[in-house]
C-alpha cells in the first residue's frame, strides 16, 4: 500500500467505483424487459433468447478469477480500466447487431469487460477500506448502489424499449462508460502496484472452460433434448473445477492462491452470495414474464412496476449496517435470509393474483428488504482479511460465484416454471410453475438461513474481525 495521502481520497474512490458497478449490474438485468422486442425483431427462438442473457453471465463468470489474478499481477487499477474499455466496445457491438449471432457475441464481449472491471473494482474497495466501521459503511454503500443497478436496469429497459428501441438498452452504455473511464483516470491515483504473481494461465484456461461447460450443460443450448449429454458436459466441467481446486491447494501460487482455500468467514460470504445470486436472477426473469404476460403490462409499465424493490432495498441496507454494528455478522445474515425467504414465498402467492397491488407489490417490498440486508454483509465476509497481493483473486472468487449462480439460477428456476406452466403464449401461461419456482427459491434462502444458524458459523463469524466493526 502507498502513503496515507491515498486514503484521504478514499470516499471519492468509492463513489467512482460504485457508480461503475451500478452500470455493470444494470447491464445484467437491463435486457430482461427488452427480451420480447429482441425476440420479435431478430426472430429468436426461446433457447437463443436465453443466451442473450446467459452469454453475458457465462463469460463474466468464467473469466472473473482470471480478471482478479491479472489485477494482482499487473495492478488492479490498470486492469480495471482495461475492463471498462472492453465493456464500452462490446456494448456498441450489441447495440448495432444485425443478427442473433452478433448480438450474443456482443453480450459475451460485455461479459469479458465486466469480468476485468468487477473483480478489480471490488478489490480496490476492499484494500482502501481494510477494516473497521468505515469498511461496513463502504460495503453498505457499494452493495446499495450495485443493488440499485439491478432495479434501474429493469426501469431503464422499459423506457428505452417502449420509446426508442431495444438497441438503446446496450447503446446507452457507450457514452456513460467512456465518461466514467476518463473520470477514473483523473480521480483515482495509481496506488495499486503490480505484484510478483504468477498468472497460472493453464489453470485459468481450464477453469474458464470448466465454468462454461457447467453452464452449457445446465442451459443445454443446442442439446436441449439430450439430457444424458447435458449431464455429461456438466459433470466434466464440475470435475475440472474440482481438479483445479485440488491443484491450487497443493501449489504455492495457482489461479486461486492456496491461502484463500483455508476455512474462514469468506466461505460463508461465498455461500450467501451464491444463494442470493441464484434466486435474484430467476426472480427478475420470472417477474418480468408475469408482469408482461398475465398482468398485461407494457415494457415501460413493467419496468416501473419494480420501483417497490428500490423502496425496500435501502431500508434493508440500513438494517444491515445497524445489525452488523450492534449485534453480529451472523445476526445480520440470519435476518436478511429469513426476510428474503418470506418475500420469495409471497411471490409464489403473487403468481396466482390478477392484481399487482395485492400480489407483486408486497412481494417486491419484503424481498427487497431482505436482499438489502444480506447483500452488504455477504460481500464484506467474502472479501474479509484479504492482503494486497490477494485482493484481486479474492474479489474474483466472490464475483465468479455470483455470476455463475445467476446463470444456474435463471436456467434452473425458469426451466421449472415454464415446463410446468408452458411458454407458448405468455398472456395465457398458468401460474402453477411460476409459484413452484418461487417456492423453491424461498426454500434455497431457508437453506442458507440454517447454514448460518449452525454452531460452527456462530464461532467463525462472531470471533472474526468483522464482528468488531
Amino acid at each position: 500500500m502507498e502513503s496515507e495521502s491515498v486514503y484521504a481520497n478514499r470516499w471519492h474512490i468509492l463513489i467512482v467505483i460504485s457508480t461503475i458497478q451500478l452500470i455493470l449490474m444494470l447491464d445484467a438485468t437491463v435486457v430482461n424487459v427488452a427480451l420480447p422486442a429482441i425476440k420479435t425483431e431478430l426472430n429468436l427462438n426461446d433457447a437463443s433468447l436465453t443466451w442473450v442473457v446467459n452469454a453475458y453471465l457465462i463469460t463474466a463468470g468464467a473469466l472473473l478469477l482470471l480478471g482478479g489474478k491479472l489485477g494482482d499481477a499487473y495492478g488492479v487499477l490498470k486492469i480495471f480500466k482495461v475492463g471498462l474499455w472492453f465493456f464500452a466496445l462490446f456494448s456498441l457491438v450489441a447495440a448495432i447487431a444485425p443478427s442473433p449471432v452478433v448480438l450474443i457475441l456482443g453480450r459475451a464481449g460485455q461479459g469479458i469487460g465486466e469480468a476485468l472491471a468487477a473483480a478489480n473494482g471490488l478489490a480496490i474497495i476492499s484494500l482502501v477500506f481494510p477494516k473497521g466501521e468505515e469498511r461496513a459503511k463502504a460495503f453498505a454503500i457499494w452493495a446499495s448502489v450495485a443493488g440499485l443497478g439491478s432495479i434501474i436496469g429493469v426501469l431503464v429497459s422499459g423506457l428505452l424499449t417502449e420509446y426508442l428501441s431495444w438497441r438503446w438498452v446496450f447503446g446507452i452504455n457507450v457514452p456513460i462508460i467512456v465518461l466514467l473511464a476518463i473520470v477514473t483516470s483523473l480521480t483515482i491515483p495509481v496506488f495499486m502496484n503490480a505484484s510478483k504473481v504468477r498468472l497460472d494461465i493453464m489453470n485459468a484456461f481450464v477453469l474458464a472452460c470448466a465454468v462454461t461447460a457447467i453452464s452449457i450443460g445446465v442451459i443445454g443450448s443446442g442439446i436441449e433434448s439430450n439430457l444424458l449429454l447435458r449431464a455429461g458436459v456438466a459433470v466434466v466441467g464440475l470435475l475440472a473445477v474440482i481438479g483445479v481446486f485440488f491443484r491450487c491447494k497443493h501449489t504455492s501460487d495457482g489461479i486461486i492462491p492456496k491461502r484463500l482455500l483455508t476455512p474462514s468467514p469468506r466461505f460463508y460470504g461465498y455461500g450467501i452470495i451464491a444463494i442470493q445470486a441464484g434466486t435474484s436472477g430467476a426472480l427478475f426473469y420470472l417477474g418480468v414474464l408475469i408482469l408482461q404476460g398475465p398482468l398485461g403490462m407494457s415494457p415501460m409499465q413493467a419496468g416501473f412496476s419494480w420501483l417497490p424493490f428500490c423502496l425496500g432495498f435501502f431500508p434493508g441496507i440500513f438494517l444491515s449496517q445497524h445489525l452488523t454494528q450492534t449485534k453480529s455478522p451472523q445476526a445480520t445474515a440470519l435476518t436478511g435470509l429469513i426476510i428474503s425467504s418470506i418475500g420469495l414465498a409471497l411471490f409464489a402467492f403473487a403468481a396466482y393474483q390478477t392484481s399487482y397491488w395485492i400480489g407483486m407489490f408486497p412481494a417486491m417490498l419484503v424481498t427487497s428488504i431482505g436482499f438489502g440486508c444480506v447483500a452488504p454483509i455477504a460481500q464484506s465476509l467474502a472479501t474479509s482479511d484479504l492482503s494486497e497481493v490477494d485482493a484481486g483473486a479474492g474479489a474474483g472468487i466472490a464475483n465468479t460465484v455470483q455470476q455463475l449462480l445467476q446463470v444456474l439460477g435463471v436456467t434452473l428456476f425458469v426451466s421449472i416454471a415454464l415446463s410446468v406452466s408452458g411458454d407458448e403464449n405468455l398472456a395465457s401461461i398458468e401460474a402453477s410453475g411460476f409459484s413452484l419456482a418461487f417456492l423453491l427459491c424461498a426454500g434455497l434462502m431457508l437453506l442458507g438461513f440454517f447454514m448460518m444458524l449452525s454452531k460452527r458459523s456462530s464461532v467463525v463469524l462472531n470471533t472474526s474481525s468483522l464482528a468488531n466493526q
